[in-house]
């Protein structure tokens, strides 16, 4: 088979060899959609290039390195969904490692990863503050996705505020007044808190007046979600709805209010946040607000290899949608009510 050549990759790119050139060496800013075809066709080829084949050893790889809390999350799982199409069809490959929530743990992570020779990091929801970050590695280009932006670099998010407010607004244009918020307070999750503004805001807006026993820490996970809707349930509070700010702890909730003998959606209305794949299977199917969370990930990668290459990112706008399933009714009648209100 013939060996690939930098006319090849030109050839299949659609771009002239100096353009080729001109991304090999990184001597000039290259448009973005150009470094995505030259890369896919480097990667579809299996080209080398030239002072790389004249060594023993090929060149060393390029590194993406990929910093995420915890694999155990849908939101992360569909997140890098779409991130391994992007890789897959690029030269780069990625380095993924886990911090768990911990500030120690992620400066860790970035000095080994730093050590690996990674050209571009991103982060799937930093602990470490930006600048803490930008102290660790430099001039290292740097993408930051669904953490909270300090203005330092570039930053995928959602509006989480506005989530928030969806997920309520739709729950008291059904008549629920008593809403819970099941939220995280967990290092990181600050995306939680945000929604639990659009919370507040989306009461106040309605007239409703906010009591701090509806709003619970969740902690992002099934069980810890599971002990807040019991002790709700101990304690005889008086509610209608849930907004659960992920999905996770949405299940966990429905499965308490379950094991109580209470029916959801006819005594209590539950909604949960992200659309995760377990949230069209579970019974009730889940009504969720929708995050383009595999777009999120396509998105990251095809903007950090344009970082890389020293051109500045253009980062669309991603929309959020209110998926309606089984999991919400209108507000139940005074008999049908939770036996704990």
């Amino acid at each position: 088979m013939k060996t690939p050549t930098a006319k090849d990759v030109a050839d299949a790119a659609n771009v002239s060899i100096s353009t080729v050139s001109r991304y090999l060496n990184r001597t000039a800013p290259i448009a973005e959609q150009t470094i995505i075809a030259i890369e896919q066709a480097i990667s579809e080829l299996g080209f080398i290039p030239l002072n790389a084949k004249r060594k023993v050893v090929r060149t060393k790889e390029k590194l993406i390195g990929l910093m995420i809390p915890t694999f155990d999350s849908s939101f992360i799982s569909s997140t890098l969904e779409g991130m391994d199409p992007a890789v897959q069809n690029s030269a780069y490959r990625l380095v993924i490692e886990t911090s768990n929530w911990d500030k120690d743990r992620e400066v860790k992570v970035i000095q080994r990863m730093l050590k690996q020779g990674i050209q571009g990091l991103i982060v799937l929801v930093n602990s470490l503050s930006e600048a803490e970050i930008k102290a660790i590695v430099g001039e290292l280009p740097v993408l930051v996705v669904a953490g909270v932006s300090e203005d330092i670099y570039p930053h995928i998010c959602i509006d989480n505020v506005a989530g928030g407010r969806l997920a309520t607004d739709y729950l008291i244009e059904l008549g629920h007044r008593n809403i819970v918020n099941l939220h995280s307070s967990e290092l990181g999750n600050k995306d939680s808190l945000q929604r639990s503004i659009g919370y507040r805001q989306s009461l106040e807006s309605a007239g409703i007046q906010f009591e701090a026993k509806l709003s619970l820490e969740g902690g992002y996970r099934a069980t810890c979600a599971s002990r807040a809707t019991q002790s709700l349930i101990d304690q005889g509070i008086e509610f209608s709805a849930i907004f659960a700010g992920n999905d996770l702890s949405a299940l966990g909730a429905i499965k308490t209010l379950s094991q109580n003998g209470i029916k959801v959606p006819d005594q209590v209305s539950v909604i949960g946040f992200d659309d995760s794949p377990a949230a069209s299977v579970f019974l009730p199917k889940l009504t969720t607000i929708k995050q383009p969370l595999s777009r999120m990930g396509e998105v990251a990668i095809q903007q950090m290899m344009v970082m890389i290459a020293g051109k500045k990112t253009s980062l669309p706008t991603l929309e959020l949608e209110l998926i309606v399933r089984a999991s919400t009714a209108t507000v139940a009648s005074e008999g049908d009510k939770p036996s704990c209100g």
